[in-house]
C-alpha cells in the first residue's frame, strides 16, 4: 500500500499553496512572519475567514503560553497535545487551517502533523473491525456535554473526513473504546515533526490533516486563522476513499521532518 506524505516544498506563492492543498490536503509556507501576513495568504488563495472563539476582531488567534488550566485551553500552555481536527465539537468545523510561527522557542515546540488519510488506509489494511467501529454514525462526542455526535471517521459522496479530538473533551460509545489504542498507534505511525521556525508554518485541510505540538521552553508565539474555501476546488474537505495514490503524490523527503516517533506527553 502506497500511503500520501506532506509536500517538500515550502512556498507562499498561491499557486504552490493550492497546487499543494489538492494534491495532499497540506502545504508548508514560509516567510509569514506576522497576522498581517499570514491574513494576505488566506486572502491570496480565497480563503474565507471564520472567527474563532480565542480570536481577535480580525480572525487570528495568538497562541502562546497564558498558565491556562481548562482543557479546552490546553493550547494555551507549553505542554504537548496530542494531534487533533479544530472545532471537533461544532456540527461544522471550518475545512482549513492557517497556523505560522511568530517567534520560536527556545526548546521544543515542534508541530505534530499526521495524515489522516494514511492512519484510514492503515487501518483498513490492519485492522479493519477498528475502522468500521471508528465509522459508525454518533459513536462519539466531542466537545462536552454540550458538544457535537459524529464518528472519527464519515464519509459522504466517497470522500472521507476525520473529526478527532482524544482528550477530557471526547467521549467514545462502548462499540469505539477498546480501538482507541489501534487508532492512537495507527496515528503514531504517521506523525511527522516539523520544527517551530519563525515565519514558517502550513495550511492544511482540517477534515484530513490532524495536527499538534511537542511541549516546549521558552517564549513561543503562534499565529492561525480558521477559514473555509471560497471554492470547491481549493480543498477537498477529507479524502478519497479509494486507496489509489493521487496523481502528483510522492513519497515524503525526509530532510525537511522527521518520524515524531515516540509521542512526548
Amino acid at each position: 500500500m502506497v500511503l500520501p506524505d506532506v509536500p517538500v516544498r515550502r512556498s507562499t506563492a498561491s499557486v504552490d499553496v493550492l497546487a499543494d492543498l489538492a494534491r495532499t490536503g497540506l502545504s508548508l509556507v514560509d516567510a509569514v512572519p506576522d497576522p498581517v501576513s499570514l491574513l494576505a495568504l488566506a486572502r491570496c488563495i480565497g480563503a474565507v475567514v471564520v472567527p474563532h472563539r480565542d480570536s481577535g476582531p480580525d480572525g487570528v488567534t495568538v497562541i502562546e503560553d497564558r498558565g491556562a488550566s481548562a482543557a479546552a485551553l490546553a493550547g494555551f500552555t507549553c505542554a504537548s497535545l496530542y494531534p487533533h481536527t479544530d472545532r471537533s465539537g461544532v456540527v461544522d468545523p471550518p475545512g482549513l487551517l492557517f497556523t505560522v510561527c511568530g517567534r520560536e522557542p527556545t526548546e521544543g515546540g515542534e508541530s505534530l502533523l499526521v495524515d489522516g488519510r494514511a492512519v484510514y488506509l492503515d487501518l483498513e489494511e490492519n485492522d479493519p473491525e477498528a475502522l468500521a467501529a471508528l465509522s459508525v454514525p454518533s459513536s462519539a462526542l466531542f466537545g462536552g456535554a454540550d458538544g457535537c455526535l459524529a464518528s472519527v471517521f464519515a464519509t459522504t459522496n466517497d470522500v472521507v473526513s476525520i473529526r478527532l479530538r482524544l482528550d477530557s473533551l471526547a467521549r467514545f460509545g462502548s462499540r469505539v473504546e477498546p480501538h482507541i489504542p489501534a487508532l492512537r498507534a495507527g496515528i503514531e505511525r504517521h506523525m511527522w515533526a516539523v520544527p517551530a521556525r519563525s515565519g514558517t508554518g502550513y495550511v492544511l485541510d482540517n477534515r484530513r490533516w490532524l495536527h499538534g505540538r511537542r511541549s516546549y521552553v521558552g517564549p513561543r508565539v503562534i499565529y492561525r486563522i480558521t477559514a473555509d474555501a471560497s471554492r470547491s476546488d481549493i480543498v477537498m474537505g477529507g479524502f478519497p476513499r479509494s486507496m489509489d495514490t493521487q496523481p502528483g503524490e510522492s513519497r515524503f523527503d525526509h530532510s525537511i521532518g522527521r518520524n515524531a516517533g515516540e509521542y512526548e506527553s
